[in-house]
């Protein structure tokens, strides 16, 4: 324990001294960050607040739907959580530099274990751990609950949730890196994919959100009755349907039948740390050593095919300069597994987000319902390609590590640099947001004008958000940090993520009344006025435009200062 108290000190210690650097840079740093994440909770609390009033007050849904889609959000929340730590897992409890020098200190393995994964826990989860707060103020300031709920639900319902994610997470990772030493990272990925798209299916499947308002909206007005019985037997083993059901019975003043989810999640927490604690004991150096050891983690020998043109000493693609760049940044991402086996990860999250949308067959007649549906895959299209750009363009600058001074000291350009990154970066995303985007909407309604519309606004956003991201990572690049997920989860990296956010916000609200103008005009008339999409269109164009702006010219003029 000694040991362990030890390094704990010494990690707190590090990092109350880097908060507190007395210098400008710091002081400005911090206070923007305060800014930033002070104006991102109380614009979540005011938004929480006001969609909650509005589907109880307006829509009249009744607290039993309410509480319902907020388990389906959870068990969104829940799957985010759980491959967000799974992915950071990869990184700091495996390929961290950090590791290798405790595994060489007289430490037991199980406690190097547990001081990884708790800074894995929180340096992954802060930010949405921040979201999830400030929607419970919102939710909370609504039904007048008292200051010591807050202080309840989250230390003892809404952390254990997600420790409960993450800890899932880490013993399924230390589970599949085991498993990878015996049939390839190849059968590994094929097998998790699988699992999670065949779960996620079956879970939207069989909570389909429209037939359960249809089966509630039978008994209007006496929606606020509980219809527990319309639950299916599979949800009630699943977390986010205990946290929900503890919020339920809690804000009607019925504790007696509150208690018992909130003891099956703190029971159920418990249980799986002590498991993790079992597990890492027996089996994490041995994982540790597997997932060292390259021709482990790449199963049996096979000739796979070669990309022979991305090779060096081939003929260019490009000018020599942009073939040289983009032939390293390839084979650096290539040589990395934590880079494509976190993009496998993310892509597997884009997978399961279409699978869901695909199951839930939203055929909506009431127009602002279908407005608030398209509004809802719209942003978390967006979502996702945030995640996305926070993950591998913000740090495309901070890779060049401290060998930035060779190319620095090369004939090429910096700002030639910085547009090979953003080009090469804007591309794949574009590619990426476009497939979301066209996917996703014609699932929900076939429009040609619809798509289009759709499909035009998430290029703009594309565009934003990936100038952004390279603009703001290279204004906060760190050179010495050669881990891009550590990067990517930096304090700047979480600046730059809300900044997003807003930007998300800003879009979505110019789409609301027009969208709401057109599903009317569609769904009641029976004729759609495309004119009601071309407005918010250009809108957002321009608010693109602008964002690309102010971030290449910061982006530009930062990438020159000395390093």
């Amino acid at each position: 324990m000694r040991e362990l108290l030890l390094v704990l000190n010494v990690k707190a210690a590090s990092f109350l001294k880097q908060v507190f650097r007395l210098n400008w840079q710091t002081f400005f740093k911090n206070l923007s960050s305060v800014l930033i994440f002070g104006g991102f909770a109380v614009a979540m609390f005011f938004f929480s607040r006001s969609v909650t009033a509005y589907l109880l007050e307006q829509a009249h849904i009744g607290q039993f739907l309410f509480h319902r889609f907020l388990s389906m959000l959870l068990y969104v929340f829940f799957i985010t959580v759980n491959l967000g730590n799974m992915i950071v897992c990869y990184a700091t409890l495996y390929r961290s530099q950090e590791v290798s020098f405790l595994m060489s200190m007289p430490i037991s393995h199980a406690k190097i274990f547990l001081i990884k994964f708790v800074d894995n826990f929180f340096y992954s989860s802060s930010t949405l751990a921040l979201m999830g707060f400030s929607v419970l103020l919102g939710y909370g300031s609504y039904f007048d609950l008292p200051w010591y709920y807050y202080f309840f639900t989250v230390f003892f319902v809404f952390l254990p949730f997600m420790l409960i994610a993450g800890v899932v997470a880490v013993i399924v990772l230390m589970a599949l890196i085991k498993v990878a030493s015996r049939i390839g990272v190849r059968w590994l990925l094929a097998i998790i994919t699988t699992v999670y798209l065949s779960v996620t299916y079956v879970y939207f499947r069989i909570t389909n959100p429209v037939q359960l308002v249809q089966e509630v909206m039978k008994h209007y007005p006496n929606v606020n009755e509980y219809f527990g019985y319309l639950d299916p037997p599979l949800v009630q083993y699943l977390p986010n349907h205990w946290v929900a059901e503890f919020l339920y019975w809690s804000v009607n003043g019925n504790y007696d039948r509150a208690i018992p989810y909130f003891s099956l999640l703190f029971l159920t927490m418990l249980a799986l740390v002590v498991a993790a604690g079992l597990i890492a004991r027996r089996f994490y150096y041995e994982s540790w050593l597997a997932a060292s050891d390259a021709r482990a983690m790449s199963g049996p020998k096979r000739r796979g095919f070669r990309l022979r043109f991305m090779e060096f000493g081939t003929s260019a693609l490009f000018k020599p300069q942009t073939d040289v760049l983009l032939k390293r940044d390839f084979w650096l991402f290539i040589r990395e597994p934590s880079q494509w086996l976190h993009l496998m990860l993310l892509l597997l999250l884009l997978m399961v987000f279409l699978v869901s949308v695909g199951s839930l067959e939203l055929n909506l007649t009431q127009p602002s319902m279908q407005a608030v549906a398209f509004l809802v895959v719209f942003l978390f299209n967006g979502f996702l390609v945030a995640s996305i750009s926070l993950r591998f363009v913000f740090p495309a600058v901070s890779l060049e590590s401290d060998s930035f001074w060779s190319v620095r000291a090369s004939p090429m350009s910096l700002k030639k640099l910085y547009w090979h990154k953003f080009i090469f970066s804007f591309a794949p995303l574009l590619l990426v947001a476009e497939i979301l985007t066209i996917a996703s909407v014609s699932m929900m309604r076939d429009t040609p004008e619809l798509v289009a519309a759709a499909a035009v606004c998430s290029a703009f956003v594309a565009l934003a958000l990936t100038s952004l991201n390279l603009g703001a990572g290279t204004y906060f690049a760190v050179f010495k940090e050669k881990n891009p997920i550590r990067v990517a989860s930096s304090q700047g990296a979480s600046l730059t993520f809300l900044v997003s956010m807003v930007y998300l916000g800003l879009v979505v609200t110019i789409l609301v009344v027009p969208l709401s103008r057109y599903f009317e005009s569609l769904i009641l008339r029976g004729s759609s006025q495309s004119a009601w999409l071309f407005g918010p269109t250009a809108v957002i164009a321009m608010l693109s435009i602008l964002v690309f702006t102010l971030s290449t010219t910061i982006g530009l003029k930062v990438i020159k200062r000395d390093y």
